[in-house]
């Protein structure tokens, strides 16, 4: 009964050792009032009732194991990984002075080291850019192995287009547990959770420097996977003229910009006036929430800190969230993807489904 009562207590401390690290006073949050939107077009009748509900394209047969097959002309393509893991998570990335890490990779597992400058010359103005943030416990090795997957996955849906692929390769991996594997107790990868959610948000400005790196000419998509959701979320609310732990790049978006956000690890109300990322939504074009209804790993999402809402990437933008969005709520669509993924979270499941890729489309190839 004892040693019972004392492991309540110790989960108790836990949880409120959750709560003040995830907090937003804890990271640094400074809240901004809302000013004028920036200058992209939106439809003169609003309709913020509800969310379009955008069908899966099933017509394409998928073996759950591998991605699809490619024509020889996309496996001779190669795509980026620039690689911001040695940048010290201290808050201070631009004074710093933090540099990239730049490595071209082919479909067949080869790659290099290369430069900024090499990264730079390789990219094609006018030709789309994805750019794909991964999630947390992701060590640096399955990156590269998401990477090939994702780019076969993406360029099988649309082999006759233009693509440019570029990912983003920051550090997610625990720092009280292995690589994810659960140690000590089962609240210690939570732990880690909050530790992480807290270095995404800091990355959205290494995000938001990236793609300043781009051709102006691009159109850029950017996905972002569980917490790579929020550094696309933390970018897109610097770019769309919001403050980052004091720090301010801009009042607007210098490329167009389109969303996929799967698995978002990010409350759901969080973009709507007044929340955290309230002016990210006016720094891109549209936004598609792909979302889970069984997801296992934000099914705790809300166990985080107290009064935590529930996961975008699980329930949801709720009617709340759109009607306090107004104008802003016609720019989000939804995806289920719960008859795929079932239950999962990692990003694996997603890109086993070539039919997943194909309702993509339009956001990645900006159709």
């Amino acid at each position: 009964m004892i040693n019972r009562v004392f492991t309540i207590l110790i989960a108790l401390l836990l949880l409120v050792l959750l709560s003040i690290v995830s907090s937003p006073r804890a990271l640094g949050q400074t809240q901004v009032s809302l000013s004028p939107p920036i200058d992209i077009p939106v439809a003169s009748e609003v309709s913020a009732v509800s969310v379009p509900q955008l069908p899966l394209l099933a017509s394409v047969s998928s073996e759950s194991t591998r991605a699809p097959s490619t024509p020889h002309d996309i496996c001779e393509e190669i795509h980026w990984v620039v690689n911001v893991r040695d940048c010290q998570d201290d808050g201070c990335h631009d004074a710093c002075g933090c540099q990239f890490g730049y490595e071209w990779e082919d479909c067949c597992g080869n790659r290099g080291e290369s430069n900024v400058a090499a990264f730079r010359n390789w990219l094609r103005p006018g030709v789309p850019v994805c750019l794909m943030v991964h999630g947390s416990f992701v060590p640096e090795e399955t990156v590269y192995t998401d990477c090939r997957n994702t780019f076969l996955w993406l360029r099988g849906a649309a082999p006759e287009r233009q693509l440019q692929m570029v990912f983003l390769s920051w550090p997610s991996d625990g720092i009280f547990t292995l690589n994810g594997e659960i140690a000590l107790s089962s609240l210690v990868p939570g732990l880690d959770v909050a530790i992480l959610g807290r270095r995404a948000e800091q990355n959205g400005l290494l995000l938001a420097r990236l793609i300043q790196l781009l051709p102006t000419e691009s159109p850029v998509c950017l996905i972002g996977h569980s917490h790579g959701a929020r550094i696309v979320s933390s970018a897109l609310h610097l770019m769309g003229g919001g403050c980052q732990r004091g720090v301010r790049i801009g009042d607007g978006p210098s490329h167009r910009l389109r969303t996929i956000l799967a698995a978002a690890a990010i409350d759901h109300d969080w973009f709507v006036p007044g929340q955290r990322y309230d002016r990210a939504l006016r720094a891109t074009e549209c936004l598609l929430n792909l979302r889970c209804r069984h997801d296992w790993a934000l099914s705790v999402y809300p166990l985080r800190e107290a009064f935590s809402r529930h996961a975008l990437g699980r329930g949801g933008f709720s009617d709340q969230d759109l009607e306090q969005l107004g104008e802003h709520a016609q720019r989000l669509w939804e995806l289920d993807v719960t008859p795929y993924t079932q239950r999962g979270h990692i990003w694996p499941k997603y890109y086993e489904h070539p039919e997943l890729a194909h309702s993509l489309v339009p956001w990645v190839y900006f159709d």
